[in-house]
């Protein structure tokens, strides 16, 4: 669960002081897990803006089917999940820290998503992309029908009882599927999870596949 750093030359002894190292074979720098404990002392070498979630390298990918809201066409859509993954917060001194999570979710009004994940996403769920929300009033990323291009919002996906990534019985979380793919360097998000019955229903009986 390495992460990808965007280091200097100029500051390149200051990076390695970090605890961060250099990969030889991808000619980057990068901060190992064990060295996470590091990760506000490295947070000007990372690439994206504002992170605010990195997930693990095996990132999980949750597909589901439904039709179109606008033009009843079935689609699959997606949700991106994590087993576990680090969260960026604020402790009880207001001091800003990163936690770990130890826990299977899914994610929802994804506002951000660092470049690896992007080429993945681009490659295997090119419906999966930005547009403008007029609910967050922001881009975000969001499924699209594959046949009108309409976006399937995430109210509709996630935040319903009974819709396709918030099952309330094992039956319906039977019906999805969790494919994984390994990154080499942990991707990063900004997104909100919600935690619930849901997820335990989708982490216990959807289907897995592994590439």
């Amino acid at each position: 669960m390495s992460l990808l750093l965007n280091v200097p030359n100029t500051e390149k002894e200051h990076a390695a002081s970090m605890g961060a190292q250099w990969d030889q074979v991808a000619n980057t720098w990068y901060l190992p897990e064990d060295r996470y404990d590091r990760l506000i002392d490295i947070a000007r070498w990372i690439p994206e803006k504002h992170p605010a979630i990195i997930l693990p390298t095996e990132i999980s990918i949750v597909h589901a089917g439904r039709p179109c809201w606008k033009c009843q066409h079935h689609n699959r859509v997606i949700a991106i999940a994590g087993n576990y993954f680090y969260e960026k917060d604020m402790n009880e001194r207001d001091e800003l820290v990163w936690l770990a999570q130890d826990f299977f979710t899914i994610f929802q009004q994804v506002s951000a998503i660092s470049e690896n994940l992007q080429t993945l996403l681009n490659d295997n769920y090119p419906r999966y992309k930005q547009a403008w929300s007029n609910t967050l009033g922001d881009h975000c990323w969001s499924n699209h029908c594959e046949s009108c291009n309409s976006i399937q919002g995430d109210w509709f996906l996630f935040d319903e009882a009974g819709s396709v990534f918030n099952p309330t019985e094992r039956t319906e979380a039977s019906r999805l599927m969790i494919r994984n793919y390994t990154l080499k360097y942990a991707p990063l998000i900004d997104a909100v999870y919600s935690l619930g019955d849901h997820a335990r229903l989708i982490n216990e009986f959807a289907e897995r596949t592994e590439l």
